[in-house]
C-alpha cells in the first residue's frame, strides 16, 4: 500500500472522527465518556497520519478493507468526473 493512499485515507478518516466528535459534544456534553472515546481516537488518528507522513507504515488488520474500498470508489468517481 502506497504512503500517499494511506495518508488521503486517514485524512479521510480524521475529517469523519472530527465531525462525529463534535457532533457528540454538542448533543452529549464534552466530558461525556462517548465524546471523550471519540476524541482519543480521533488523536490516534492523527497519530497515525503523522507517522505515515515520515515512514512507509502498513494498513494494519484493525484498518477497515471495505471502509478504504470505498474510499477508493469515491476518488475514482471523482477522477471520471
Amino acid at each position: 500500500m502506497g504512503r500517499l493512499l494511506k495518508q488521503k485515507w486517514l485524512l479521510m478518516r480524521i475529517s469523519q472522527k472530527r465531525s462525529e466528535m463534535i457532533t457528540l459534544g454538542g448533543s452529549l456534553g464534552l466530558c461525556a465518556e462517548e465524546t471523550i472515546k471519540c476524541s482519543q481516537q480521533l488523536d490516534q488518528l492523527l497519530n497515525d497520519y503523522e507517522k505515515c507522513k515520515h515512514n512507509v507504515v502498513p494498513f494494519t488488520s484493525q484498518e477497515s478493507s471495505s471502509e478504504f474500498g470505498q474510499y477508493i470508489k469515491s476518488l475514482l468517481k471523482r477522477t471520471a468526473s
